[in-house]
């Protein structure tokens, strides 16, 4: 199953999304916390845990997207660590400290920006701008972090009278796509690519509906060349997580130049 984000980010996104505390709810706290040991369990265990029956659990999988409990627990044991976000002498190497790790991140957040303002086109961005004025829908799109951030352009674009579209899972984005219009605007914000290789039924579907595709990334590569129409590089570091930063800069740029040339204007 294509997920596009974290079994632990789809549980907490539901969490966070409720307006009341019902079984769900607590079934996808009680799986939180024991999140480890899910891949072990049988739904009949699980259910135990949860005090409920095993059919509430399989609706509540279904619910976040799953079509079976087995599937459910393939992706709770699939799910990558928060370690591989780092060089590996931060995790496996003993002589690694703190401070080397502060003065190294600082330094590539830096060498990022330098290169933002080095080689990011002002004229590049604004000429996106007007392609998201112009645009009858657009649809922002990344994985994880840039998922979350892609909310946060929405809402901001949304302050300017400029409804954009967004969707966190795979299925979402999908829904989203079913809806928008042909030749419509496609923002994907992807530092190691990943999105093009985790998410190629979002992509062809895009193609399908002859979106314009732009991608804000540290590395092109043939992939990503065969499905863009165009790539722009917004920095060169993310040995560990520095990229997250360089997306937030780079949408922060894309909503003040919407700002200045679309909205005052």
């Amino acid at each position: 199953m294509e997920l596009g984000n974290s079994v632990r980010s789809i549980l907490l996104r539901y969490i966070n999304n409720q307006k009341k505390q019902d079984n769900n709810y607590f079934i996808a706290q009680i799986i939180l916390d024991n999140f480890n040991q899910v891949p072990q369990l049988t739904i009949y265990e699980l259910s135990e845990k949860c005090f409920v029956s095993t059919a509430a659990i399989s609706r509540f999988i279904r619910l976040i997207g799953f079509a079976t409990y087995t599937d459910f627990k393939s992706a709770c044991e699939d799910e990558i660590t928060i370690i591989h976000d780092y060089d590996k002498k931060y995790t496996v190497e003993q002589d690694a400290t703190a401070s080397s790790f502060m003065m190294e991140f600082s330094e590539n957040i830096q060498s990022n920006l330098a290169y933002c303002q080095q080689h990011l086109s002002q004229e590049k961005l604004k000429e996106v701008v007007q392609l998201i004025a112009q645009s009858t829908d657009v649809v922002v799109f990344g994985l994880e972090f840039a998922a979350f951030m892609s909310q946060h352009f929405q809402s901001r674009l949304a302050m300017m009278d400029k409804r954009v579209h967004t969707g966190f899972t795979v299925a979402d984005q999908l829904e989203t796509i079913e809806k928008i219009q042909p030749d419509s605007l496609a923002l994907i914000f992807s530092m190691e690519g990943g999105f093009f290789y985790f998410n190629e039924k979002v992509i062809a579907a895009l193609k399908k509906k002859k979106a314009r595709i732009v991608v804000f990334t540290f590395k092109n590569s043939p992939m990503i060349e065969r499905s863009a129409d165009d790539v722009i590089i917004c920095g060169e570091r993310n040995e560990n997580t520095e990229g997250r930063l360089s997306v937030l800069y780079v949408m922060e740029l894309l909503i003040f130049y919407y700002m200045t040339t679309v909205y005052l204007a």
